[in-house]
């Protein structure tokens, strides 16, 4: 069936295929950079934010009277990492859900240099935030 739009409606592209939480812990360990998700009074954010994986957590920093920093800490975010290829229409999406909270003083401590995301952007981005890996949903596109 066709549309008087020009595309058309069948059914085409690739196969989805969900992934295992471990395989989706897997990902987010390939990478550093990932889009966190917050909600303010009028209405949902998304900012790019750098990360790194400590044991059976997600950490990021940010400044702590950052709209980030207000709005992430004690609250439920979402944080996704993916990789797509445009040209290959293939890629895989990771998306972790829960409530970020701040890294304590002592687990701060316990912390090697190298487990510390690094941050982009200039500033003192000294509010360490962590969000458990209980909740990951993952999936890969395959190609037609």
């Amino acid at each position: 069936m066709t549309s008087g739009l020009g595309w058309s409606l069948t059914q085409r592209g690739g196969r989805l295929e969900r992934l295992s939480p471990s395989e989706g812990r897997r990902l987010l360990g390939s990478c550093a950079i990932g889009r966190l998700g917050y909600s303010r009074a009028d209405g949902p954010r998304i900012v790019p934010m750098n990360y790194t994986l400590v044991g059976n957590r997600l950490i990021f920093r940010t400044e702590p009277n950052s709209e980030a920093g207000r709005c992430a800490n004690g609250h439920p975010v979402a944080f996704e990492v993916d990789q797509v290829d445009e040209f290959l229409h293939t890629g895989w999406s990771v998306l972790v859900t829960g409530k970020a909270t701040e890294i304590t003083l002592g687990e701060l401590r316990m912390l090697d240099l190298c487990q510390s995301p690094d941050p982009w952007p200039e500033g003192l981005r000294s509010l360490f935030l962590q969000l458990p890996l209980v909740m990951i949903t993952a999936r890969r596109v395959h190609p037609a």
